[in-house]
């Protein structure tokens, strides 16, 4: 009989897509996860940060911002559902408008590094997400560059 055999990378997906669903579905419900993976690094400033960021809450909805993104993008979702996931977490870190925080796009930036988008990408993303506004775009390059 012919077994199937999988590779390594079979269970990754399996772990990300769990993951994914686990994100969205907190996302839905205003819950926070956190992970054990990240680095003590992302929690440091960044020269490439404004200084909102220093404060531990811009920092951990950063951080959280991120995350969110690396997920997101790996699941290959529409952009509308990314930005409607992006205000919900915006909003269970205290912040009312997402799109005038610098962290925003900076933690953004910082997670399309952890997808490991490629430059290409990464100006598609910046684009779309920065609205056209070449400041915020600037942001998310500072970003992915921090986390490089």
């Amino acid at each position: 009989m012919f077994q199937r055999r999988e590779g390594p990378y079979t269970m990754i997906r399996a772990r990300y897509a769990v993951a994914i669903a686990m994100l969205m579905a907190a996302s839905m419900i205003g819950c926070s996860i956190s992970t054990s993976s990240g680095s003590i690094s992302t929690s440091i400033s960044s020269p490439f940060q404004s200084s909102s960021a220093s404060s531990p809450g811009k920092a951990a909805y950063q951080n959280e911002v991120a995350d969110y993104t690396h997920a997101y993008v790996i699941s290959g979702g529409q952009f509308d559902t990314f930005v409607k996931g992006l205000a919900n977490v915006a909003e269970r870190n205290g912040i009312s408008n997402w799109e005038a925080e610098d962290v925003t796009y900076v933690g953004i930036g910082q997670g399309l590094a952890k997808a490991k988008f490629t430059q290409a990408q990464v100006d598609v993303f910046a684009k779309n997400a920065s609205g056209g506004d070449e400041r915020k775009a600037k942001l998310v390059q500072q970003g992915y560059d921090s986390a490089q």
